[in-house]
């Protein structure tokens, strides 16, 4: 299933069969200048070429965070100046953050939203719906409902690469498991 992606920052640890489980390593994310002053391109994706001008993308991540900010979702790529990024991210504290970064002409934004820690640990199921560089953000809870998190525009669209990601900002991570299942990129019908 995964032989026609490659790797942004190739994990140490990698099984890829129906499910891909990984381990993420400290000191990685994809952020870019905003707010923080610094700019990172060191997060972990597994990503595919796309083509088509309307594709739907929709991913099942468990993942099992520890430190702040550990992350995991869907990226979908430009180049290093244009790119979205929706997950879950982790607060031990609490409350975590739903959100999604958009980040264009090389500086990063983010929409976000409290998420229960509760429910961290569940399923958590997050889809994409690309046209023609516009981009819809939606996050399911396990009982169906859908909700929608961002409209957001991608700028400067020559190629296009998405797949899933997961990062652990944290220098003092020891990073954390994810597991991607139910991974689909469907062109839409015109």
């Amino acid at each position: 299933m995964w032989r026609a992606y490659q790797w942004i920052n190739e994990p140490f640890d990698v099984s890829a069969g129906e499910r891909l489980t990984f381990q993420t390593a400290p000191d990685t994310d994809f952020w870019r200048n905003t707010h923080y002053g610094f700019n990172r391109m060191t997060a972990h994706a597994l990503v595919t070429d796309v083509s088509a001008e309307r594709f739907t993308c929709r991913a099942t991540i468990e993942m099992e965070p520890s430190h702040t900010y550990d992350q995991a979702g869907i990226l979908l790529y430009v180049n290093d100046d244009h790119w979205l990024k929706t997950s879950v991210e982790y607060i031990p504290d609490g409350p975590s953050h739903l959100g999604a970064v958009v980040t264009s002409f090389g500086y990063s934004d983010w929409s976000t939203r409290d998420f229960p820690n509760k429910d961290i640990h569940g399923r958590l199921t997050f889809e994409l719906v690309y046209t023609d560089g516009d981009v819809e953000v939606f996050f399911e809870y396990e009982d169906g409902t859908r909700e929608q998190l961002r409209i957001a525009h991608l700028h400067d669209v020559s190629t296009l690469r998405v797949g899933p990601y997961a990062c652990s900002p944290d220098t003092e991570a020891p990073g954390f498991k994810v597991t991607i299942s139910d991974w689909t990129v469907t062109e839409a019908s015109t």
